[in-house]
């Protein structure tokens, strides 16, 4: 992973605090592959950003530690609780800005990952434990069937405003961190490897996780779109701007139509700011 960061030290609160814990667990999340180029550009200067603002570390997988089948990129998000908390609120801040989404009330869809280990905790005995994450945040969640490509994690899909998505990944890392806590879990669980990532595939991670009846079943949160399958065929369309408010529609409507009945992923850009095609 490129840190793009140094994890600020921790006040005598802070200390208390990670003496309790066995170690910190870090936040991790799918960066889609076409927002990609907007992070890292100029050496990771949004990245750079993010730390300096909230003290959190932050990185972003290159291509040695990236699974070869994965287009997206995994960002990983370290540091004291409020500092993750921080730095994953403005990262979906920044996401919703490319996707044009500029009311708060306007839903966007988000994808953490964790270790599949720790999904049956998460989900709680008859999904007691995921629904208080669900109620207390009022975000919608889809859980992947199967693991990120490659990797013996599991993508758990969130929509809602970026209120009820942090209050969602909060809710489960708090969990996660109670399993790291106990020792079920390790720092290298967090960290992709490909020896090790086969190793645990090999030996059923992932395997017959719990399945989680809320939302319902017909729900697809992520608009047709499948965190666990990266193959993707990209277009560029040139529309004029009086045409691009149209296919938006009123607060995204049309757009977001289109994406539901297509399962394709819609990114509209200004013109100054799309990149180059190659």
């Amino acid at each position: 992973l490129k840190s793009v960061a140094i994890l600020a030290q921790a006040g005598r609160a802070g200390d208390a605090q990670l003496a309790a814990m066995n170690f910190p667990v870090p936040w991790r999340c799918l960066l889609p592959s076409e927002a990609v180029d907007y992070v890292v550009y100029n050496n990771n200067a949004v990245l750079r950003a993010l730390s300096d603002e909230t003290g959190a570390m932050i990185d972003v997988s290159g291509d040695r530690d990236t699974p070869k089948r994965l287009s997206d990129r995994i960002v990983t998000i370290s540091g004291q609780a409020e500092q993750k908390e921080g730095a994953c609120r403005a990262l979906v801040e920044k996401l919703r800005r490319l996707q044009d989404l500029h009311d708060p009330g306007e839903v966007s869809f988000f994808v953490i990952i964790i270790p599949a280990a720790a999904v049956p905790v998460v989900v709680g005995a008859k999904g007691a434990t995921i629904k208080e994450v669900l109620e207390g945040s009022g975000v919608e969640l889809s859980i992947g069937k199967e693991n990120v490509m490659g990797m013996p994690d599991t993508p758990i899909g969130l929509e809602g405003t970026t209120t009820q998505i942090i209050k969602a990944v909060f809710g489960m890392h708090q969990v996660v961190q109670e399993m790291a806590d106990r020792g079920r879990l390790q720092p290298s669980d967090f960290k992709y490897r490909p020896e090790k990532a086969a190793a645990a595939l090999a030996a059923g991670a992932g395997q017959f996780l719990p399945e989680v009846s809320l939302p319902p079943a017909g729900h697809d949160p992520l608009g047709g779109l499948d965190p666990t399958q990266n193959f993707r065929t990209k277009a560029k369309l040139v529309v004029d701007m009086q045409i691009a408010g149209w296919l938006i529609g009123k607060q995204g409507r049309n757009i977001r139509e289109m994406q539901e009945n297509s399962g394709a992923f819609l990114h509209i850009l200004r013109e100054e700011d799309s990149p180059a095609v190659l």
